[in-house]
């Protein structure tokens, strides 16, 4: 086999999330292709103009293309609205957006749509989701191998474990998974309805409301979104960090220039936005705190082994960068274990987790665990049996 054919007909990674899409080449370090999980429709404007004929089109360069995608969305994201396939489920979308960035790969034209395809799957993907993405990647693109990879053993592959908890806090979905001596109980796992998206919202809502300001600003909910990636923390004890802002406490302050160079100065919203993960009726949510929900998936095992359990559990997902996270959900850990349990419990926040799912999908084609599990193009099977008819 020729360099070439061993750099292209490699298995390529792709972990579509909410919020980003990730591409890459398996027994690679990092994904080749990051972008945000977004689409424009060139023609879908946030203003009309009744006055000036064309003034649109002094915003949006001419091109053919009828679509914008990732990165290049999101320039127009004040201009268009933006729209996001993963959680409208649009998958003929998605099929013009891996598309899109399949060719920014470069892939020689004699090799394109050869490579075996890896998708990274949380245990909420349903058989239908799987259906649609084998018609895409077998019926429209005629790619050979589809493989889909559970993703908490994905992420406790980064790690070369064989048993703990994954907490992945995404853009939409929280969930909680459990694998014990790479065995999963289908019954040890749950799904959590903060995420992402309801912190964001919680933020704008706090600012647009005054609450800390004493002001109104407008901000939509991307830039809403951005601050809160940059400026929010997790504290251990946020009532008494209020009340410290109360009394003048500045620790937390910060000034935000917004695009229209307006300014907002911010300081218990940074903590309080994290607050819903621990009190959901923070948000008008009717449900158990992230901590109990932990703890009621780790007791669907057999007793003695919480002990394995409470020792190993991961956040995995961008919504987890959050600084102070792990020190906190650490202690409402404690209030459900005894006291030889407590001493036990170990969170373990990796750097770079916001990709560690495409990473262990990396890292396992490396040491050759992906040999089960895959499916074949069904066009292929017919070719075999045309081939074998013919020479009969």
């Amino acid at each position: 086999m020729s360099s070439d054919e061993n750099k292209y007909l490699k298995p390529l990674i792709l972990d579509i999330g909410c919020d980003k899409f990730k591409l890459g080449w398996s027994g690679g370090d990092f994904p080749d292709i990051i972008a945000p999980s977004i689409y424009v429709d060139r023609t879908d404007y946030l203003f009309n103009s009744d006055v000036i004929e064309g003034l649109e089109d002094i915003f949006i360069k001419k091109e053919e293309n009828e679509y914008l995608f990732g990165h290049e969305a999101l320039k127009y994201q004040n201009i268009l609205k933006v729209h996001e396939f993963k959680k409208e489920n649009n998958y003929n979308i998605l099929s013009r957006f891996f598309k899109y960035y399949y060719q920014q790969l470069e892939i020689p034209s004699e090799y394109q749509f050869l490579q075996p395809i890896i998708i990274v799957s949380p245990f909420i993907m349903t058989d239908l989701e799987k259906t649609k993405l084998q018609n895409i990647f077998f019926e429209e693109f005629d790619f050979p191998f589809l493989l889909f990879l559970s993703e908490s053993k994905s992420v406790l592959s980064t790690l070369n474990k064989s048993d703990g908890v994954v907490v992945n806090i995404g853009e939409s979905f929280t969930y909680i998974s459990t694998i014990f001596h790479g065995f999963t109980n289908i019954m040890a796992r749950d799904v959590f309805p903060v995420s992402g998206k309801e912190l964001t919202n919680h933020f704008l809502n706090m600012i647009l409301t005054g609450r800390g300001t004493g002001k109104n600003f407008y901000l939509d909910y991307w830039l809403a979104k951005e601050i809160k990636e940059k400026m929010s923390l997790c504290v251990l004890n946020p009532k008494k960090e209020r009340r410290r802002v109360k009394e003048g406490f500045t620790k937390y302050d910060r000034t935000i220039k917004l695009p229209d160079n307006s300014k907002i100065k911010i300081n218990q919203e940074r903590f309080m936005l994290s607050e819903p993960i621990f009190d959901p009726k923070i948000i008008h949510i009717d449900y158990k705190t992230l901590d109990e929900i932990i703890a009621k998936v780790i007791k669907f095992w057999d007793r003695e082994n919480w002990e394995q359990l409470v020792g190993s559990i991961i956040l995995s997902g961008g919504g987890s960068l959050i600084p102070g996270l792990k020190e906190r959900l650490k202690e409402e850990l404690k209030k459900h274990f005894t006291d030889k349990l407590k001493k036990k419990i170990k969170i373990i926040a990796p750097a770079g987790r916001e990709n560690m799912a495409w990473i262990g999908g990396s890292i396992l084609f490396m040491q050759g665990k992906l040999e089960e599990g895959w499916m074949k193009n069904p066009k292929l099977e017919e070719s075999n049996l045309q081939e074998e008819t013919s020479t009969e």
